[in-house]
């Protein structure tokens, strides 16, 4: 009996990293603050915030990584990992990822100049015929998702597109608030050209992601929070604007020539 015992609990504790890694998610961070804060080792500030409550409730973890979006993208297409925090979707991520919104927001994109660079750009028609510089895997808009540009410059991270911005090693950077455009307004001049569009704010978890069995719970819990306005708090809390919330289907868009902004006017 006593051995039977011995025998179970050994069992017992050779299953327990099986149980813990059952309710532990792998998530991506990355640096955006408020939003987002990757410091010591762990993911801080709104977004991190209300995902650590709503899985504490649901009695799951998560596991955070400091990682570059374009190398998150890859990983969700090939599941190796389980949780994407603030991000757009697209008809391509669509194919891969499940989300899950928690504010509605508009995005309006903006275009830096090199000091090189004389000519103004005041429609993406005169904007394909430049070198433009871009984060790689980014979703900058529906429309500059689509333009055929005659010269794309794509790189990491931020920081390289101001070297090579000052250098005049490109033309123009495309830019929003949601890519550290406050990092080019004091340094360039800006073109006239903008675009503004519906973008609403999710997070997700791939298709092949092996919690993919919590997402419902997740969801549910995500709108409940949103519905109470409870979600407002974690906004509140980090001095950041409170978001709106909707919960119609998302609004299906066109874009409409306005002056030298463009606008995806929804209906």
């Amino acid at each position: 009996m006593k051995k039977e015992i011995y025998l179970l609990l050994i069992s017992f504790i050779l299953l327990l990293p099986m149980f813990a890694s059952a309710n532990t998610f792998i998530g991506h961070c990355r640096n955006y603050p408020p939003e987002l804060i990757f410091e010591d080792g762990k993911c801080k500030g709104i977004i991190p915030d209300l995902v650590l409550d709503i899985f504490s409730e649901l009695g799951l973890k998560v596991k955070w990584q400091k990682v570059p979006w374009g190398r998150s993208v890859i990983d969700a297409q090939k599941g190796d990992v389980d949780l994407l925090i603030r991000h757009s979707m697209t008809p391509a991520r669509e194919y891969y990822l499940n989300p899950i919104k928690y504010a509605d927001a508009t995005r309006t994109l903006s275009f830096f100049k090199s000091p090189n660079f004389k000519p103004d750009i005041k429609s993406y028609d005169e904007l394909v015929k430049v070198n433009v510089g871009a984060i790689r895997g980014v979703f900058y808009s529906p429309i500059f998702s689509q333009l055929e540009l005659t010269q794309l410059t794509v790189v990491g991270e931020t920081r390289q597109l101001l070297g090579m911005l000052e250098r005049g090693r490109i033309d123009v950077v495309v830019t929003s608030k949601s890519h550290d455009i406050h990092l080019f307004e004091d340094k360039f001049d800006k073109a006239t050209l903008t675009e503004t569009f519906y973008n609403p704010n999710y997070i997700s978890i791939p298709n092949d992601s092996k919690l993919m069995a919590h997402y419902d719970d997740i969801a549910r819990l995500m709108l409940d929070y949103r519905k109470s306005g409870k979600i407002d708090s974690y906004f509140e809390k980090y001095d950041a604007p409170t978001p709106e919330q909707t919960f119609d289907d998302a609004p299906a868009c066109e874009a409409v020539n306005k002056g030298n902004n463009i606008s995806a006017v929804c209906y």
